[in-house]
C-alpha cells in the first residue's frame, strides 16, 4: 500500500498547485471546485437565493480556497461560512447575510439531529405545583435557537418559499428564531426575547421554575403561560427517556 499512499499524496499536492496547462489534473480540479461550490449552495440555499447564483459562486470559491473541505461528508462542510462572510468588506452593505447563513446552518443541523419524541402537554397535567420547582426538561436534540441584532429570521423565513415576496421589507429590529424537528419535518418560527431566554436556560440545565423566573424578571410584560404553551406546541422540548 505504500505506492497507493504516495500516489494519493502526490495527487493531492498537484491539485493544490497552480496549473499552467489544461490536463487531467486541471479537469479534475475544476470538476471538484464546481461540485464543492454546488454543495455549498445546497448547504446555504437562502444565502444563495438572496444574492443570486452568480455572486454566490464567486465568494463560495473564495471560501473554498480559504477553508477547503476536510471530510468527504458534505454536511460537515461550511461550519465557518457565516464567520467568513462577517470578514468580507462588501457584507457591510448586506449586514444580515452572515445571520442568514447561521440560520441556514441551524436548519441543516436540525435536519440531521438525533430523533426524539416531543414532550406531550398531557404528561405535565398531573404535576403538583411543588413539582415545578424541581422539574427539569430537556430541549429536543434538533432544537436550534438564535438571537440576532438584524431581522435575519424574518428575512430567512420570507425567502424559504418557492416565490419570495418582491416587496418584502421587515422592520429593522433584533429578532429570535427557533428551529426544530419534532417529527420528520423541520419547522421554524420567530420567538421573542423571553422565550429565547427560557429555552436558553433549559438548555443550560436550569429547572423550569428557574428559567421561567429569569425570563419573566427580564421581560415582565410576557405572558409566561402562553409562552410555555407555544413552546410545548412547537415540539421544542423532548419527552423524558423511558
Amino acid at each position: 500500500m505504500p505506492e497507493l499512499a504516495a500516489f494519493q499524496a502526490d495527487f493531492a499536492a498537484r491539485l493544490s498547485q497552480p496549473c499552467t496547462q489544461r490536463n487531467g489534473f486541471v479537469v479534475h480540479r475544476n470538476n471538484w471546485m464546481f461540485a464543492t461550490i454546488e454543495a455549498l449552495g445546497d448547504l446555504f440555499p437562502t444565502v444563495c437565493r438572496l444574492i443570486g447564483a452568480e455572486a454566490f459562486e464567486g465568494f463560495a470559491a473564495d471560501f473554498i480556497a480559504h477553508e477547503p473541505p476536510a471530510s468527504p461528508i458534505v454536511s460537515r462542510y461550511g461550519a465557518g461560512f457565516a464567520d467568513f462572510l462577517c470578514d468580507q468588506p462588501w457584507v457591510a452593505d448586506i449586514p444580515y447575510l452572515p445571520d442568514v447563513a447561521t440560520i441556514d446552518r441551524f436548519h441543516l443541523e436540525a435536519l440531521l439531529a438525533a430523533d426524539a419524541a416531543p414532550l406531550e402537554p398531557a404528561s405535565l397535567a398531573e404535576l403538583a405545583p411543588a413539582d415545578w420547582a424541581t422539574l427539569r426538561l430537556k430541549t429536543h436534540p434538533a432544537l436550534r435557537i438564535g438571537w440576532f441584532t438584524t431581522p435575519a429570521p424574518s428575512i430567512w423565513l420570507a425567502h424559504r418559499g418557492d416565490r419570495p415576496p418582491d416587496d418584502f421589507a421587515p422592520d429593522w429590529q433584533a429578532e429570535g428564531i427557533a428551529i426544530t424537528r419534532p417529527g420528520h419535518e423541520v419547522t421554524a418560527r420567530l420567538i421573542g426575547r423571553a422565550e429565547h431566554r427560557f429555552l436558553f436556560g433549559l438548555r443550560l440545565g436550569e429547572t423550569v421554575s428557574e428559567a421561567a423566573v429569569a425570563a419573566t424578571s427580564l421581560y415582565p410584560d410576557e405572558d409566561f403561560a402562553a409562552l410555555f404553551a407555544r413552546t410545548l406546541e412547537s415540539g421544542a422540548l423532548a419527552a423524558p427517556c423511558a
